[in-house]
This record gives C-alpha cells, sequence and structure tokens, in this order.
C-alpha cells in the first residue's frame, strides 16, 4: 500500500508539552485537550468524533454485556521513510496473561471505513505519538493499533471501560484520547505503578483531553460510567480514541 501521510507532506499537530520527558521521568503524561484542539484543525478532528456513532457491537465481552461498540484499525510506520502505512484489517492479539477478560484469542473487530481510517487528524496525531515515543527509544518502524471505543451506560447497565481491571495493554507504548463524554458521571482513569499501587485518578472530561504512558512501567484502568439520571435520556456514553505502539521487528 502507498503511504497516507508522511511527516514531510502533512502539517505538524504541534503541542506545547513535554510529553516525551515526563513519560521517561514518571512513566506516564496527562495532557489537556486544548492543547490539540486548534481551528486549522477543527474539521478533520469534527469528523473523526462523527465516526463514534457507527460503531459496531463488540462481540468479546466475556460478561455478557451490550455496553461496549468498537472499530479498529492498524498501521505501521516505516521510521526510513517516517511515513505511516495502513495494514490490511486483522486480528487484535492479547494474551491472556495481561487481558484475562478476553484475551488469548484473535478478536475480530469492524474495521475503520476508509474516510476514517485515512481522517487527517487521526495521521497527525499517531504521527505526533510515533514522535514522543521514538525520543524515548532507539530508532525504529513501529506497529500501531488504534481502536474507536464507546462505551454505552443505560438505566439499568453501567458500563465498562475496563472490564479487565486496572492492566498492561501488552504494547511498548500507548495513548489514550477523549473524544466524547454525554450524560454519564464516573469514567475516572486509573493509573498505577508496575506494582499496583495507585499514583493518580485524572479525569478526562474535555474533548482530546490525553493520557500518553510507558505500557511496560504504568498499569491503567478506568472506573465504570453510570447514566447520570439529572440528564433525562436513556442512554449516555463516553468516546475514546485508544492506540497501542510496539517496536516492529
Amino acid at each position: 500500500m502507498q503511504p497516507v501521510i508522511d511527516r514531510g507532506r502533512a502539517a505538524a499537530l504541534a503541542v506545547d508539552a513535554d510529553i516525551a520527558g515526563r513519560v521517561r521521568r514518571k512513566g506516564y503524561a496527562t495532557v489537556p485537550g486544548s492543547a490539540f484542539r486548534t481551528a486549522a484543525w477543527a474539521p478533520a478532528l469534527a469528523g473523526l468524533r462523527a465516526a463514534y456513532g457507527q460503531l459496531e457491537p463488540d462481540a468479546y465481552l466475556a460478561d455478557g454485556g451490550a455496553y461496549r461498540l468498537r472499530r479498529h484499525a492498524r498501521y505501521r510506520y516505516r521510521a526510513a521513510r517516517q511515513a505511516l502505512l495502513p495494514e490490511r484489517p486483522g486480528p487484535y492479539l492479547q494474551s491472556a496473561e495481561v487481558n484475562p477478560f478476553a484475551g488469548g484469542t484473535p478478536r475480530h473487530f469492524a474495521p475503520l471505513p476508509p474516510q476514517v481510517r485515512d481522517n487527517p487528524f487521526l495521521h497527525a496525531l499517531l504521527l505526533r505519538s510515533v514522535r514522543v515515543f521514538a525520543d524515548t527509544a532507539a530508532p525504529c518502524d513501529w506497529e500501531v493499533d488504534v481502536h474507536l471505543v464507546r462505551i454505552r451506560a443505560l438505566a439499568d447497565e453501567m458500563g465498562l471501560p475496563s472490564p479487565e481491571g486496572v492492566h498492561r495493554d501488552g504494547f511498548d507504548f500507548i495513548s489514550l484520547h477523549l473524544m466524547d463524554r454525554r450524560r454519564v458521571l464516573g469514567g475516572r482513569s486509573i493509573i498505577c505503578s508496575a506494582d499496583g499501587t495507585p499514583i493518580e485518578t485524572p479525569l478526562l472530561a474535555e474533548p482530546m483531553d490525553s493520557l500518553y504512558a510507558d505500557d511496560r512501567r504504568i498499569l491503567h484502568g478506568t472506573e465504570p460510567v453510570r447514566l447520570d439520571p439529572a440528564a433525562g435520556a436513556p442512554e449516555g456514553h463516553r468516546d475514546m480514541l485508544l492506540t497501542s505502539y510496539r517496536r516492529a521487528d
């Protein structure tokens, strides 16, 4: 496949935050969404957020719940060309050790449609993240997984963003980005050290509020989300863009 976007042709997504330095020092960094939301990127970001209305049910919830909707895409970053290329749709793999809830079996999620897979803001964000994590490691190619996930909360069913509890994802680095949050309570992120000691519980509340982490050093999770009874609506949701990065062989 031809590169969808590369650093030579694409406008950079500038973020005035020492993300790489904080990831090196602490293992993680939180970044306010205002650092990403600029007028130049507003149309593409709006298009990405609109894609959450077209997700499909996650068929791999071991508890039988219907609270998670999802789509998935894979990319490869070629360091020599500084290019991000889409990969063919394929299974998402996690070991049962890192994900006892749903790991240990290949999971085939609905793919991103081309207009979402090629969204300019999404690609600029992925390239920005590659630069962050490349600053913490030797130059290399990267395998990148992208998940659009909606967690729904209903009057009779709360949503579980992390049904497996506090965990690792089994990659080198991860980043989590809030896309939307409506009519829900709860949902604080949980950040712990490698031995499970709690460090911080930030609330990602505004679009593009983000968490970057070294998945080998930091455990993470998210509290359940409940429907806000004051909203006067039958459903609420929390939309997340979840990305993971593994050094390619």
